[in-house]
């Protein structure tokens, strides 16, 4: 590993280690929060949509979690990414060092969080006995799809904000839409087939599906389905470095 290489990764390391400690600070359940939160809104969520659903899900609740608990870690890092680099205004004047680490640090820290709650979920799932870990291949590249597109949706949200500070307000709007244009409380199949396209641009109802097939045995995300939502992936992430890398060399005179 190269000396810059490894400089990074200590300073990614460092920053993580920081924004965890500070979530939690003066909280009184502390990491207990990673899973108190997503089991509040399953509830929740699980006894109003039950009333709505035209079809049952099987094992409603657990597919419901497993969805919430993909969502919260898409939805939190692009909350706090975005914004990370106006918020770390003083340590860029301050210092120099790779910005990226500043919103990375924010999806690495999540992606820890998101990875202990899946080992209470997999102790969960396991009384089912839905031989889950014959799908684990599924499961991991649900998680892969799911992390990789929030790391480049983020680099570029979080570069344009600091140009046009308008970018994090429209990302907390977008949130409310793109909850429910995710397969999260439902099935893609109660989706309308004219209306279908919408969803293969939303990479997050394949991370979703994905995750939904491996533990529970859910319908998996079709071939067509998939390859767009992968494709999307690609063009945002590298959009996203690209973007990030352009934008953070003026990143000292923006904020």
């Amino acid at each position: 590993m190269s000396e810059s290489v490894q400089h990074f990764c200590e300073l990614l390391w460092t920053m993580t280690e920081k924004e965890l400690r500070a979530r939690y600070k003066y909280t009184v359940f502390g990491f207990l929060w990673m899973i108190l939160n997503p089991i509040l809104q399953m509830l929740v969520i699980g006894f109003i949509f039950t009333f709505f659903m035209k079809e049952p899900i099987q094992h409603y609740y657990f597919y419901l979690f497993i969805g919430l608990l993909a969502w919260n870690f898409f939805s939190l890092s692009l909350t706090k990414a975005t914004p990370s680099i106006v918020n770390e205004r003083s340590l860029i004047k301050k210092a120099r060092f790779p910005r990226s680490v500043i919103p990375l640090s924010i999806i690495l820290s999540n992606v820890i969080h998101m990875s202990i709650a899946l080992l209470f979920y997999i102790a969960a799932v396991l009384f089912l006995g839905t031989s889950f870990w014959l799908r684990l291949p599924h499961v991991f590249a649900g998680i892969f799809l799911l992390t990789i597109f929030t790391t480049g949706l983020s680099l570029l949200t979080s570069a344009l904000d600091v140009r046009f500070r308008d970018v994090n307000f429209f990302v907390q709007a977008a949130l409310i839409i793109w909850f429910y244009a995710t397969p999260i409380v439902y099935v893609i199949t109660v989706v309308p087939y004219k209306f279908i396209w919408l969803w293969r641009l939303n990479p997050l109802t394949s991370a979703v599906q994905l995750l939904h097939y491996g533990f529970l045995k859910a319908p998996p995300p079709g071939i067509a389905m998939l390859t767009a939502n992968i494709i999307t992936t690609i063009v945002v992430t590298i959009l996203g470095v690209v973007t990030f890398r352009r934008e953070s060399k003026n990143f000292d005179d923006w904020v």
